[in-house]
């Protein structure tokens, strides 16, 4: 039980991470669309897409401050959230509320850090490059060809709108904007669908394996994750 205990506080922490690397990741996404359009404009673009880039920038750019208020003043943001929670939520609410929180704010912790912040942005940025790459890679083996930069838009959106709810693996969100865009450059559907597909399961193949590797090395069943979930549920209600 202990281990499922200790599990359910890391991940509280761990989410905190995983929301600022995916805001990190969105900026360096948005950065690759505002790289690329100038220099291979999409065909017949009337500027709808700048204006999306620019909407989308100004939520992760909030959310992104939000983020960083809230590792400046840790202690100012929780006696707030206190305050509050104490005076409109019942008792056991509450109190599993805040130690949420307490977690979630050191999960913060590294957004502290003018160097851990630069080296959070400086991976965001190479890996994303990297995965450009593999874009690029697997073009190759397709009958069409666009520039680095249209795989760098692509990229950008595509991940962008995987940003929203959807199935396990990205399922629809990921196909769909990279289907679109690939058209908007004149490269034929079937081209466009047969690659987008390929490249979506090149991607996710192998994280997926190399997951499922140590899953089974560390002993974890799915199982587990439903025995988490319970002790959870009953911590919330003491």
């Amino acid at each position: 039980v202990s281990f499922f205990a200790l599990m359910l506080m890391n991940g509280v922490v761990n989410l905190a991470t995983i929301i600022v690397e995916r805001v990190f990741d969105g900026l360096v996404m948005l950065m690759f669309v505002f790289i690329a359009l100038p220099f291979t404009p999409i065909p017949g673009d009337n500027g709808a897409i700048r204006q999306l880039v620019i909407v989308a920038s100004v939520a992760f750019f909030a959310a992104l401050i939000v983020f960083f208020v809230m590792a400046a003043f840790p202690k100012k943001f929780y006696g707030l959230a206190e305050a509050i929670s104490y005076k409109l939520l019942p008792h056991r609410i509450y109190r599993p509320l805040l130690d949420f929180l307490q977690r979630f704010l050191d999960g913060l912790a590294s957004l502290r850090s003018f160097r851990s912040v630069m080296m959070i942005f400086f991976t965001s940025v190479v890996i994303w490059l990297l995965e450009t790459v593999k874009y690029w890679f697997v073009m190759h083996a397709f009958d069409f060809e666009v520039s680095f930069f249209a795989l760098m838009l692509m990229n950008g959106v595509v991940n962008l709108a995987t940003t929203l709810p959807s199935a396990p693996g990205y399922i629809g969100t990921f196909d769909g904007p990279g289907i679109a865009v690939l058209a908007l450059y004149g490269v034929p559907q079937e081209i466009a669908t047969a690659y987008t597909l390929v490249l979506h399961a090149a991607l996710w193949l192998p994280i997926t394996v190399l997951g499922g590797y140590y899953m089974l090395r560390a002993g974890m069943r799915w199982a587990d994750f439903g025995r988490a979930t319970q002790i959870s549920e009953n911590e919330a209600v003491l």
